[in-house]
């Protein structure tokens, strides 16, 4: 098998973090060469792609040369650096071989993760921290690069409005790219042009690209506004935490926006402002921060046992199990971490140089049996 990628002269330039200043490295390995940090990166990922153990074999020096177009001088140097870090052990007249595959702690290739802001969102922190980890655990450096510009004015963003992201990926600084917003065509294109592979990850409010992993948001809200009619609502709306956003689901269900827990408290009060006969007796929401915002100034603000109550439709995180304030909740799960699991996985095998048959994987959300404790320990509101 080829090293895929190895031998393209621009992926020498490629800039390695996180190597600089590490306690116990010695001058020699904080000022190798790029052409040696390229070759000892090649090899770290050569050993985890192929998932090899103490003991194993690693071509010899001339199929190293063979494969990653490098001299002799700075495959040596590459195979001394790890030998030093504990990672291999040549053995004279015999060959090279694995000594330890998490000696050094090196990862191989670097991954850009791209994500608009995280305040207000726990769904965007923990889909982030997921990736993170995901990457960390394939031994992968995480590169992330944060949206400078307001997403309500660029929902679809180009390169350079993520600071750095743009030169980086003309410089070949990373090997591949995980989105948490979809970028706009032309970003897209650029990208390809510099050699990154690019993979997708978040619902389908926009048009999305070719290869990712998408989250049916659509569909949780049919399925939420179905169950509220089955229950006898009639006056049913959806939360959006911006007005792009409303304006991509106004057609599914009527829309209220608010942004975070803040503007779920203040939807809660321009509700009971109404007159009762006009208050939404449905609510459907895929963000549970607003639904938590909301509810709790319900009950703040209404007398003990008393007051308005609207049924809701809304997602838990099942890596959380949210509790919430309110005993009439139709909810449905989601795991976060399956979906970074499944995007760096596919991230992973484009890289490798895999054929990729599920190019964009749908997850849908899972609706959870009644018997779920939804209710924190607060005063609850009887209908």
């Amino acid at each position: 098998m080829r090293f895929r990628g190895y031998n393209n002269p621009c992926a020498i330039q490629k800039t390695v973090y996180g190597i600089e200043g590490r306690e116990g490295m010695t001058p020699y390995h904080r000022h190798l060469s790029r052409k040696v940090e390229f070759a000892r990166d090649a090899i770290v990922t050569w050993i985890h792609d192929w998932k090899l153990a103490a003991g194993d074999r690693l071509p010899p020096y001339s199929k190293l040369r063979e494969e990653f177009g490098l001299g002799s001088q700075t495959i040596a140097a590459a195979v001394g650096s790890l030998c030093e870090l504990g990672v291999l052990e040549v053995r004279d007249k015999v060959g090279i071989f694995v000594k330890n595959p998490e000696g050094g702690h090196l990862a191989g290739r670097t991954v850009a993760v791209a994500v608009r802001s995280l305040v207000g969102s726990s769904y965007a922190a923990m889909l982030a921290g997921f990736i993170q980890k995901q990457l960390n655990e394939h031994n992968c450096r995480c590169l992330t690069f944060y949206q400078q510009s307001d997403p309500e004015l660029a929902p679809r963003p180009d390169l350079n409005e993520f600071p750095g992201l743009e030169q980086a990926a003309a410089e070949h600084r990373f090997d591949g790219m995980i989105s948490l917003c979809p970028f706009a065509d032309a970003a897209r294109r650029r990208l390809e042009n510099c050699g990154v592979k690019y993979c997708f990850i978040g619902d389908d409010d926009h048009p999305a690209p070719a290869f990712g992993v998408l989250i049916d948001v659509k569909g949780f809200i049919g399925s939420a506004k179905r169950k509220l009619e089955q229950a006898g609502c009639r006056r049913i709306v959806q939360f959006c935490a911006s007005p792009t956003q409303a304006a991509q689901r106004r057609h599914l269900l009527a829309t209220v926006t608010g942004c975070s827990y803040d503007g779920g408290a203040e939807i809660a009060r321009k509700f009971l402002a109404l007159p009762p006969e006009e208050r939404p007796d449905g609510i459907v929401s895929d963000d549970d921060t607003i639904v938590s915002g909301f509810l709790a100034e319900l009950v703040s603000c209404q007398p003990a046992g008393e007051g308005y109550l609207p049924l809701v439709a809304t997602i838990v995180h099942e890596e959380i199990g949210e509790r919430y304030p309110s005993p009439r909740m139709i909810l449905y799960s989601q795991n976060v971490e399956a979906y970074a699991k499944q995007a760096v996985a596919l991230l992973l095998k484009m890289l490798q140089g895999a054929v990729v048959n599920d190019t964009m994987v749908t997850y849908k959300f899972k609706e959870l049996s009644r018997t779920r404790e939804t209710v924190s320990p607060v005063r609850q509101i009887k209908r």
